[in-house]
């Protein structure tokens, strides 16, 4: 009996824990980057081209985020016949199955870097970095160095409803109808049906209350947003809202497609509701997410016993550092820390990649070098060199000169405890295509009716879209345009 209690122990100690590669091509890997010199990336305002605006006032935008909506889930839903109302409506407009986000594939990031259609060599937030200026690990919250969708419509007198899309809640009021934040009722669960039903009474016109005040916005505002995170929490498979943590990968995926369904009803609702209010042929609707969701660790709680993903490979990286270079002194140094004097590479995580800083400045050709031998191990997946990270928009001022993303199931979790066991966990800070690739879908006014798109996409787009359908260019955006607008009707 004693045994068996220790075993239910251990197995619920591994739940609890924490929230084959075939070493594919890198972008920008073989073929370029092998210069000394790091490249330059001063914060650009591109020349704006108004040509392709909106000159209507008369039109409407709605921006949903689903936050954590992995491509691979709407794959799923589909073959298993979920995700109705999403399915319809590709005919209506152009659905994205190659749409892309960009490092750090983390939330507040990419949430910003989304609304103002910029990489973060522009918003300079990637969530976690190593300031070798105070010699600390930088924690960021929700800083955008660059213009924002939400800054614009406020100084233009845009009205706008944003409901929960926390990266406009200090730029908007929880009072003013005509740039108004909305919470859910205190004493409600703010999960997708409480913040959609919001969103519907805003359309609908009908008074609602927010948190405990009350309120009527009696005309359509011209944007209206909502952020959701039910599928980021199940996706996790973090015990949040009406969902409980499960055992096995396959029921991380059910969860996941149980609460997509409940969106997908919502989303046909909030439709209706614009067909009422007569305006949905003047709606120009966007729907996609910051991140996908990557599992890892141990594909069942019981195989957390035996499996090779169930504990952190970071000790594994350490010591193949020390195998390239015996001055490699790394050390996993956490938020709002500074490393040890004996310290030569600084290790950043949020629990997948790792970003590594050499404080001796290393030229591309031996961070080359160096990515060589690291892609020899079976546990890392990718490696991006300094210059290939800014190619890629990557905001310089991180000081990262390697980013090493695991393969598999493999992770860097266990900062402080790498000897924990992981089991039937998510997370996306990964440029494995699990987080990277990402649903996407607009239709509606002006919507060329494409269905399928199958080019390549940066989600960042999106954010230029949503500014041309308002009419106006982000100061800051660098995401090249989506050609998917008809001409304005005569």
């Amino acid at each position: 009996m004693k045994k068996f209690f220790l075993l239910i122990t251990l197995l619920m100690g591994i739940l609890l824990t924490g929230c084959v590669s075939d070493k594919p091509h890198t972008p920008g890997g073989d073929n370029g980057g092998n210069g000394d010199d790091p490249i330059d990336d001063p914060i650009e305002e591109p020349e704006p081209d108004p040509s392709h605006l909106f000159t209507e006032t008369d039109n409407y935008v709605v921006y949903i985020n689903l936050d954590g909506f992995a491509w691979y889930y709407y794959d799923l839903a589909v073959q298993k016949g979920k995700a109705k109302t999403l399915q319809s409506l590709k005919s209506e407009g152009v659905l994205f199955n190659n749409l892309n986000n960009l490092f750090p594939s983390i939330t507040n990031p990419m949430q910003a870097m989304i609304i103002s259609g910029a990489s973060s060599n522009q918003t300079h937030n990637v969530y976690r970095y190593y300031d070798k200026t105070t010699n600390k690990v930088i924690q960021q919250a929700r800083e955008n160095a660059a213009q924002t969708i939400y800054d614009v419509v406020v100084e233009k007198k845009i009205p706008v409803v944003s409901v929960r899309h926390f990266p406009s809640e200090s730029v908007l009021s929880t009072t003013d109808i005509n740039k108004l934040y909305v919470s859910e009722p205190s004493g409600v669960v703010a999960d997708a049906v409480a913040r959609f039903d919001q969103a519907i009474k805003v359309v609908r016109g009908v008074p609602f209350t927010s948190g405990n005040t009350t309120l009527t916005v009696s005309e359509v505002p011209r944007l209206l947003t909502i952020y959701c995170d039910d599928l980021d929490a199940t996706g996790h498979n973090e015990a949040a809202y009406n969902y409980n943590v499960a055992t096995s990968e396959n029921g991380r995926l059910e969860n996941v497609l149980n609460a997509l369904d409940v969106i997908d009803g919502k989303i046909q609702e909030l439709i209706d509701a614009y067909k009422e209010r007569g305006i949905y042929e003047k709606t120009t609707f966007f729907i996609t997410t910051d991140h996908g969701m990557t599992p890892f660790g141990a594909e069942t709680l019981l195989g957390g016993l035996t499996s090779k993903y169930s504990r952190s490979k970071w000790p594994d990286l350490r010591d193949k550092l020390k195998a390239i270079d015996s001055s490699f002194e790394f050390e996993y140094v956490a938020a709002g820390k500074s490393p040890a004097s004996k310290t030569t590479v600084v290790g950043v995580s949020a629990g997948l990649q790792m970003q590594l800083t050499f404080k001796k400045s290393l030229t591309e050709k031996e961070l080359q070098a160096i990515k060589e031998e690291l892609l020899k191990e079976n546990y890392i997946g990718y490696v991006f060199t300094r210059n290939e990270l800014i190619r890629q928009g990557y905001w310089r001022g991180a000081n990262v000169d390697l980013m090493v993303v695991p393969s598999e199931r493999y992770h860097f979790h266990g900062q402080s405890n790498p000897s924990g066991m992981y089991a039937v966990k998510g997370q996306h800070d990964s440029y494995q295509e699990s987080s990277r690739r990402i649903f996407g879908i607009i239709w509606g006014y002006r919507v060329e009716k494409r269905g399928d798109y199958d080019g390549e996409t940066t989600v960042t787009s999106f954010g230029v879209a949503m500014a041309e359908a308002l009419g106006f260019n982000l100061k800051h955006a660098n995401a090249p345009r989506l050609d998917i607008f008809t001409p304005k009707p005569e």
